[in-house]
């Protein structure tokens, strides 16, 4: 589902990246020809907007089902819409940027890349549309959210469904283990602990089980009070101390656990998306996942008593702390027919629209109103998904035009000092220079 891959940072069209503009003339002239957008020729009749999507399968049906309602209760527009799913589709987005030739609507833009499409002038800002009708975004949309949405003080993007993480936990292991289930684990010293005790393994010392393996640096270094980025003084922070205790930490059970041996466990590893996934057969205690993951535990393992907890966090640390993102709806600065465009994003955008959406696909609604309405407050884990996403600490893509490449490079950092025994403070330390570096690099090609 594209709006629960919060976690995966896809590259764009990146700053610094050399181009060959003599070979991409002809190239982008064909697609401008061939791609429908919003140069089209005048006719009578419904205005016609053309969005692009970035959902296929059952989210494409049920998005498929709303743009036919807009197109019912608004007779004079007429919305066409196409899905761009796939890692073609989205270079083929990137393509329609680079030579103008957009369609009038896209959610086929994710939220790490709206900084860098925002920043290179091919995005639409939408603050004087939501003015006109009387939108306000931070009063709207939950925290993370609504910081993701703005750039540089401007809106530069809408959206429909956004994502929690959390951590959920087999019960009935938790009890095998000495384990309350109904007291998880609140803070790190605790989900530690938890994590010893729900490990198994074989006479040969393999492992059977394992409790816990922490992932995802760029998410834990909040829960330890760090950030990235900060937007007051537009300076990276890479190697904030706090980051680095984050990191230290994850590579702690590197060191606790035989990582060859773990690895090799985790080859043995069903998908999650099938009836083998290591939660679900109980080759794992506990799970770093998200709201989403109700869909496949009724699916796959209807039976299993499970159970969620906000992910625990040290002294000093963040309480409830999530990451959000997802896709952003956005309004490319090339089409002809804003008003039309906007209209229609508007309306997808509203709370009805966003509240059905959200829950066909098992996402949380970005908008406040929606996630407090009945169907998501009357279900015990919506309700607490919600709370996760409508808290203080939730945190979106930091509004840089590098993110990207940033993120990568936060997970190639995990990567060595969590399989590779590097020192988390040096990683970090040259994190933070080359991004430094990134950033100024970025910033100049920018002002020209």
């Amino acid at each position: 589902m594209q709006g629960r891959q919060t976690a995966n940072h896809r590259g764009c069209l990146r700053p610094g990246r050399p181009t060959r503009p003599v070979r991409l003339v002809p190239l982008l002239v064909a697609i401008a020809l061939i791609l429908p957008g919003c140069a089209r020729v005048p006719h009578h009749g419904p205005t016609e907007i053309v969005y692009w999507t970035g959902w296929s399968g059952h989210e494409f049906d049920i998005q498929r089902r709303l743009v036919e309602e807009f197109n019912r209760t608004h007779p004079d527009l007429r919305v066409r819409i196409l899905s761009q799913f796939g890692n073609s589709g989205y270079q083929k987005v990137r393509i329609a940027f680079a030579g103008g030739a957009t369609p009038d609507v896209m959610s086929t833009v994710w939220a790490d890349e709206l900084a860098g499409y925002a920043r290179r002038g091919v995005l639409t800002p939408l603050d004087d549309y939501l003015k006109r009708v009387g939108r306000d975004l931070e009063r709207e949309f939950t925290p993370g959210v609504a910081r993701m949405l703005r750039v540089q003080g401007r809106v530069y993007g809408l959206a429909a469904t956004t994502n929690t993480c959390f951590i959920a936990y087999n019960r009935a292991i938790f009890r095998e283990a000495g384990l309350d289930p109904d007291k998880p684990p609140r803070t790190i010293e605790e989900l530690d602990r938890a994590a010893l005790a729900c490990t198994r393994y074989d006479a040969q010392g393999n492992f059977l089980r394992y409790g816990f393996r922490p992932g995802g640096l760029g998410t834990w270094a909040y829960v330890f009070g760090g950030r990235w980025y900060d937007p007051d003084t537009n300076r990276i922070t890479a190697n904030d101390p706090r980051n680095v205790a984050a990191l230290r930490w994850m590579a702690s059970y590197s060191q606790r656990y035989d990582i060859r041996k773990m690895e090799a466990f985790q080859t043995t590893f069903g998908s999650t998306e099938t009836a083998n996934g290591p939660f679900f057969v109980g080759k794992t205690a506990m799970w770093f996942t998200g709201e989403w993951a109700e869909q496949y535990i009724r699916r796959y393992a209807p039976n299993l008593d499970w159970g969620w907890f906000p992910l625990p966090y040290p002294p000093g640390g963040r309480p409830n702390t999530t990451a959000s993102g997802g896709s952003v709806f956005v309004i490319p600065e090339a089409c002809r027919n804003k008003d039309a465009a906007f209209t229609f994003l508007n309306w997808l955008t509203s709370a009805g629209p966003v509240e059905r959406f959200c829950l066909e696909i098992g996402n949380v609604p970005p908008l406040i109103e929606a996630g407090n309405r009945p169907s998501f407050q009357r279900d015990p884990l919506r309700r607490f998904a919600v709370g996760l996403a409508q808290g203080v600490n939730s945190f979106g893509p930091p509004p840089i035009p590098i993110w990207p490449t940033y993120a990568r490079e936060i997970g190639r950092a995990e990567e060595a000092a969590t399989l590779g025994g590097k020192d988390p403070q040096e990683l970090l330390d040259s994190l933070q220079r080359r991004m430094e570096k990134e950033l100024k690099r970025a910033e100049r090609e920018l002002a020209r």
